[in-house]
């Protein structure tokens, strides 16, 4: 009998470790299989987003690429698409032309500039177009008004003059969600080249050159064997 109870509690501990095992063992095959099929919905969501952005059905490739991203938050690649196809939206939204309106010579009195300003945001609903100034008080004339028609400026300060790169309507919305996805791409993996090119492009486009060409230049750095990039950065000024 004295036998038994070291028996009895021998037997017990088997049967909770066995039962430990069995039900750890589960949960871990759940979670294996619940990879496997978030794993299976990403590349599924991929590809539509993919073929959404080739067919130029941009609205839906947005609608997938944020799907994708739900399940894959840090991933880079994800968000430089994203930022690709909002910045191609935006090109798309601004029509044909760019600029969307004649350059426009601001140097005479703050109420002509705004008066040339609002006449151009009255015309374009939707694009990109620059207004010229060597005024400190008509640049911040200028500026002040644009968030306040709830545009965006991007100043560019010359030796004398300054540059006001003007976005209006869906083009200003668009370009902006490209840029910050591109900027999350970048802080998600330093190394990936793509988003630093796709930034310094679109940095180029509206205006901002010097920037623009720094980064082409930090996307060339990370892959240097790029001919096409190499060139292009040859034929700017100021190039690598």
């Amino acid at each position: 009998m004295k036998l038994q109870l070291p028996i009895i509690i021998i037997v017990c501990l088997s049967i909770v470790f066995i039962l430990t095992i069995h039900f750890v063992g589960g949960k871990d095959t759940q979670t294996i299989s619940e990879s496997n099929e978030e794993s299976h919905n990403f590349r599924s969501i991929k590809i539509d987003a993919e073929n959404a952005f080739a067919s130029h059905q941009y609205g839906q490739a947005i609608k997938y690429y944020e799907e994708a991203l739900e399940l894959r938050p840090d991933n880079a690649e994800i968000c430089n698409d994203l930022g690709a196809v909002h910045y191609r939206l935006g090109l798309k939204n601004a029509g044909p032309e760019w600029p969307s309106w004649n350059d426009i010579e601001a140097n005479e009195t703050v109420k002509d500039a705004l008066s040339e300003l609002n006449d151009a945001i009255q015309n374009v609903e939707s694009g990109y177009f620059r207004i010229h100034t060597s005024s400190a008080e008509i640049t911040k004339a200028i500026t002040e008004e644009v968030k306040a028609k709830s545009a965006t400026v991007f100043p560019y300060h010359g030796n004398t003059e300054t540059t006001l790169n003007i976005l209006v309507g869906p083009t200003s919305d668009h370009i902006l969600y490209a840029k910050e996805y591109y900027l999350r791409a970048i802080d998600l993996k330093s190394t990936y080249a793509p988003a630093y090119r796709n930034l310094g492009s679109l940095y180029i486009k509206i205006g901002i050159k010097d920037k623009g060409i720094n980064f082409l230049r930090e996307a060339h750095k990370r892959e240097p064997n790029d001919e096409e990039l190499t060139e292009y950065l040859h034929q700017l000024k100021g190039g690598y």
